[in-house]
C-alpha cells in the first residue's frame, strides 16, 4: 500500500512553532538544511498528533531561497541525505543522553524532482502539540537569510523578545551557533559573527537588536543583547523572493502570542481569553512591561487581577500600583517609589536606614505608629531586597 504523503506548502506566513528547549540546545546545520527542516515543522497543524509525509517541490524549493544553481535538484538530495545522517544529543525526561536524528526518512523521487521526507518521531516533544515554553514566528524571517549562524541568532533572541533582553557567556554563544573552537579573539568573532548577524536580522525579520560586550578585567566575558520589535518588517511587507501557491491556513494573531509568550517566561500562564480581553483596551507593550512587573514582584498572589488594575490605571493616567489586600498595596507602592521608572547609567545605593525611616513613615500614614513599625520589621527583609534587586536591574551595564 502506498503512504500517503502530504504536498509540502510554502507559503508566505506560514508559521514555525518550536520547545524553547530545542531553540536552546547546541547543534550544527549548514543554512539550507536548516531551512528544510523549518519548512517540514512550518506544515505542522496544531492539531496533528503525529507527524507526517511531507513531498517538497525541489523547483519550489528553490524558488523560495533564491536559488539558482544548475546542480539545485543533486544538492537538495545531497543535503536530505545528510539530514537522515545528523543528530543532536540533548538529556531526556529522565537526564539520559539521548541522541536524536532530525529525519526518519528522505527519499529522492527522481522522476518527479521531488524529495519525500518525515520528521524522526523522537522531536514529537518539541514540535507537537505545545501548549507552554515555545516560540512562534513567521517562515519568511528565515527563508532570505543567508547565514546559518543568523538563522541560530534570530532563534536564540526571538524566544527572548517578550523580556527584551538577553545575556551570554562568550562560550555558551559560541557552542549554541555551532561555533566551538573558532573565532577565539573576540573582534573576530565580534565583526565576523555578531556585526554580521545583527545587519541581516535587522534588513530581513521582524526583530533587531543591538549587543553590549561585558568584561571581566580585559577579557569580554559576557554579551547582553538588547531585543526590539523591527516594525518596517512585521507585517506583510517582508516578502519571499518568489512567488508561492496560497493557501488557506488558521493564522495565530501575532500580537497574542507575543504576550502569552511573555507571560509564560515571567512564570504566569495568562490564558488567550484574558490577553484578547486586555487588547481590546490596551496596547500590547503596556500588557508586557505590565507582566514583567508581576514576573519581578515574587510575592503577588493574584495576578491576573493586578495585572488588569494596572493597565486600568495607566489608561486613565494614574501612577499607582494596586494590589487587592490594602497592606500589600502599600508596601508594593513603596517599593514602587524606590524603583528607578528607567534605565539609568548610575542608579545610587540606598542605605538599610534610610529605606527604613522613609517606610515607617509611609506606613505610619495609614497605621497607628506601633503597627507601622511592627509592619516593617516582619517585611523588611524581602522590601529590601526586592528595591536592591530592582535597582541593580536598573543601572545599565557595559
Amino acid at each position: 500500500m502506498k503512504e500517503v504523503s502530504r504536498d509540502l506548502v510554502l507559503k508566505n506566513n506560514n508559521l514555525v512553532t518550536k520547545a524553547n528547549s530545542l531553540i536552546e540546545m547546541s547543534y550544527r546545520l549548514g543554512v539550507t538544511e536548516q531551512k528544510i527542516l523549518l519548512c517540514i515543522a512550518s506544515n505542522i497543524k496544531p492539531t496533528d498528533q503525529d507527524f507526517q509525509t511531507y513531498t517538497l517541490s525541489i523547483k519550489d524549493f528553490c524558488k523560495v531561497i533564491g536559488s539558482t544553481s544548475r546542480n539545485a535538484y543533486a544538492e537538495v538530495d545531497k543535503i536530505t541525505q545528510n539530514l537522515m545522517d545528523k543528530s543532536f544529543v540533548f538529556y531526556n525526561s529522565e537526564e539520559k543522553r539521548t541522541r536524536i536524528n532530525w529525519l526518519s526518512k528522505a527519499t529522492y523521487n527522481t522522476n518527479e524532482g521531488t524529495v519525500t521526507v518525515r520528521f524522526d518521531p523522537d522531536l514529537k516533544p518539541f514540535f507537537l502539540a505545545l501548549s507552554e515554553k515555545f516560540t512562534r514566528y513567521k517562515l519568511k524571517n528565515i527563508l532570505n537569510l543567508r547565514s546559518s549562524h543568523s538563522i541560530r541568532m534570530f532563534e536564540l533572541l526571538k524566544s527572548y523578545e517578550g523580556l527584551s533582553e538577553r545575556t551570554f557567556t562568550v562560550d555558551e554563544l559560541r557552542e549554541k551557533l555551532g561555533l566551538e573552537g573558532k573565532y577565539d579573539v573576540w573582534n573576530n568573532f565580534k565583526q565576523r559573527v555578531l556585526q554580521h548577524t545583527q545587519k541581516e536580522i535587522e534588513a530581513k525579520t521582524d526583530i533587531s537588536f543591538t549587543f553590549v560586550p561585558l568584561k571581566k578585567g580585559r577579557t569580554v566575558e559576557k554579551v547582553k543583547f538588547l531585543i526590539k520589535a523591527n516594525p518596517s518588517k512585521s507585517n506583510s511587507n517582508l516578502e519571499l523572493k518568489s512567488e508561492v501557491i496560497e493557501v488557506v491556513q488558521i493564522d495565530e494573531e501575532p500580537e497574542l502570542m507575543e504576550i502569552h509568550q511573555a507571560s509564560l517566561r515571567s512564570g504566569v500562564n495568562i490564558g488567550r481569553s484574558k490577553i484578547k480581553e486586555w487588547l481590546v483596551s490596551h496596547k500590547k507593550d503596556s500588557i508586557i512591561e505590565a507582566i514583567k512587573m508581576v514576573g519581578i514582584r515574587k510575592n503577588i498572589k493574584y495576578p491576573v487581577p493586578y495585572i488588569t488594575k494596572i493597565l486600568d490605571a495607566q489608561a486613565k493616567e494614574v501612577i499607582e500600583t494596586i494590589e487587592l489586600d490594602p497592606i500589600e498595596q502599600m508596601i508594593q507602592e513603596f517599593i514602587y517609589e524606590k524603583t528607578p521608572k528607567k534605565k539609568m547609567k548610575v542608579v545610587k545605593a540606598l542605605p538599610d536606614f534610610l529605606i527604613e525611616m522613609d517606610a515607617i513613615e509611609k506606613f505610619a500614614g495609614k497605621l497607628p505608629f506601633e503597627e507601622a513599625v511592627s509592619l516593617w520589621e516582619k517585611r523588611k527583609a524581602d522590601i529590601i531586597s526586592i528595591i536592591r534587586e530592582n535597582r541593580k536591574n536598573a543601572q545599565i551595564t557595559y
